[in-house]
């Protein structure tokens, strides 16, 4: 099942365009977040980058799944924000 801190991954990739820089924004080590990104794209049945030696850039697909989520994961900022007085500890938009 996705998750929302899956979501924040993916957003974090598409804002920093590398899986490694995403890595050291979220305090994680690359392979770590490498293995949640494959996990979810096959959960979903869709590639969402395309990575290549430069980084990394969303595919057709992907780019259309990451508007949806974000729309989710500003949502879910906003929510947390609105009960809990602070945003989720990893926001990435």
């Amino acid at each position: 099942m996705m998750t929302m801190q899956q979501i924040c991954y993916v957003l974090t990739i598409e804002e920093c365009g590398s899986m490694n820089k995403a890595a050291g924004k979220l305090y994680l080590v690359q392979s770590t977040l490498t293995s949640a990104v494959k996990e979810l794209e096959k959960e979903i049945g869709i590639q969402i980058f395309v990575r290549t030696h430069k980084g990394v850039s969303p595919t057709k697909d992907g780019a259309v799944f990451l508007s949806d989520i974000r729309e989710l994961y500003t949502h879910y900022e906003k929510v947390t924000e609105k009960y809990t007085g602070k945003k989720p500890e990893q926001g990435a938009v």
